[in-house]
């Protein structure tokens, strides 16, 4: 079955508010982390591209 809709809500918000915080890093801690600025949404999503 899927999550229910207060559950995945809630999971996508927490998305947003990591993503938010990561665009407030400078590109040298984003870097630190292993993702530039352009990935961070896949970043936050967990893609394997390479």
């Amino acid at each position: 079955m899927s999550k229910p809709l207060i559950r995945r809500f809630a999971d996508w918000r927490l998305r947003r508010i990591t993503i938010r915080k990561l665009h407030t890093l400078d590109d040298r801690l984003l870097a630190d982390l292993g993702t530039t600025r352009e990935d961070i949404d896949c970043f936050v999503a967990g893609c394997t591209e390479n």
